[in-house]
């Protein structure tokens, strides 16, 4: 997939966005605040920094399953599905357009179908889309996982190789003097280390404030929640019409979709939430004539649309890595492996050239190719967090 600004979506046609039943959404009431971004978010949508920031993340997630399967290795427990992605529309135009846009992974390895699949072999494959859905194409090269399983997993594996891991505990401050962090200040003490790496989704940007590191990112607010199917999916789906998804668990399917700019703003919006859910019943024939589980999630989004992965300039032992948008799961992993060589040589990595820190401050230069601090920063408020299970 590539980076969220698309192009040729202008200014003008911003204004659809404004609709609460549209997928993307900028509350109104938000939008002197979110201004600055969005007219740089704006400069993005075009062929040249999408195809750019395409490239970008495919090298970044080309060694994803690679990684992922070095965890299992490694005795990391979690719930892994190995069978593909369905892309599924209520008609061919529809399934095509999300497979052009596709079509320039082919260039960095990345294997795509070369025709869609009819009716027949699409049910066939999927036994659980309804009759609505009359076109589609099966991709292989798409795991998914259930994120708390491998949050829950990894976090046991650390914890077993001595690993301090502390919950429920609030970042209030950092100690950093010449240019050096020697502690992050916490609820419940601080916590000294040699290197800090500020990796807290949508709320890193306010916690590298704290250490007056700067740039810009906006939360994006997805919803999801669970339903029982008749049939359950063999497969993750794309609803290519609606621009929602569904994960099929052991038990049960996660719908997920929409982008609402609201920021800081976790309440569940239930008119969004159940537009997503009267359309997705449209593709897949249900149990039950409700939803269950409702959540609100927030993404971190850049303008153009990639992380940061760089250090906290001008601290020399402070990182950051967010940014990574609805690929947090895709890319975390080779994200990681990169950003340890980073922090432990010193030096930064060839691969993350174009996740640079400061791409932001001119935009003349915003293209990377792909191949002495004040004294004790304090945060005045700690940040709010919020859980998945």
């Amino acid at each position: 997939a590539g980076p969220l600004p698309e192009p040729g979506l202008t200014l003008r046609g911003m204004r659809a966005l404004l609709n609460a039943d549209s997928a993307l959404y900028f509350r109104p009431s938000y939008l002197p605040r979110l201004a600055p971004w969005l007219l740089r978010f704006w400069t993005y949508c075009n062929p040249r920094d999408f195809e750019h920031g395409m490239a970008a993340l495919a090298a970044l997630g080309r060694r994803a399953f690679e990684l992922v399967e070095a965890m299992l290795a490694d005795g990391v427990e979690f719930e892994l599905y190995r069978k593909g992605m369905v892309c599924a529309s209520a008609t061919p135009a529809g399934a095509r357009k999300v497979l052009e846009s596709l079509s320039p992974m082919r260039s960095f390895g990345y294997r795509l179908p070369d025709e869609l699949l009819s009716s027949d072999d699409l049910h066939e494959l999927e036994p659980s889309l309804s009759d609505k859905v009359t076109s589609g194409f099966h991709y292989d090269e798409q795991w998914h996982v259930r994120a708390n399983t491998m949050t829950t997993g990894i976090a046991t594996k650390l914890r077993e190789q001595g690993v301090d891991i502390r919950e429920h505990t609030r970042v209030i401050g950092f100690d950093a003097v010449n240019g050096t962090v020697r502690a992050v200040r916490t609820t419940e003490g601080d916590v000294a280390a040699d290197a800090f790496v500020l990796a807290a989704g949508s709320w890193t940007a306010p916690l590298a404030r704290g250490l007056g590191v700067r740039f810009p990112m906006q939360p994006g607010k997805g919803y999801t929640f669970l339903i029982r199917p008749k049939v359950m999916p063999a497969h993750g789906i794309l609803f290519a019409d609606i621009h929602a998804g569904a994960t099929p668990f052991a038990d049960r399917v996660r719908i997920g979709g929409t982008m609402e700019f609201s920021g800081y703003d976790l309440s569940i919006d239930r008119r969004r939430i159940d537009n997503v859910f009267r359309l997705a019943r449209e593709y897949l024939e249900l149990e039950q004539p409700e939803y269950e589980e409702p959540w609100a999630g927030l993404r971190p989004l850049t303008p153009d649309g990639l992380p940061v992965i760089d250090r906290a300039t001008p601290l020399g032992n402070a990182f950051v890595a967010t940014g990574y948008s609805m690929l947090g799961m895709t890319v975390s992993a080779p994200a990681a492996e990169a950003m340890a060589e980073f922090v432990l040589s010193g030096e930064r990595p060839a691969l993350l050239e174009p996740f640079r820190i400061d791409r932001f401050r001119l935009l003349g230069r915003r293209r990377a190719k792909v191949d002495a601090a004040p004294a004790t920063a304090r945060l005045d408020r700690g940040l709010p967090g919020r859980s998945r299970t």
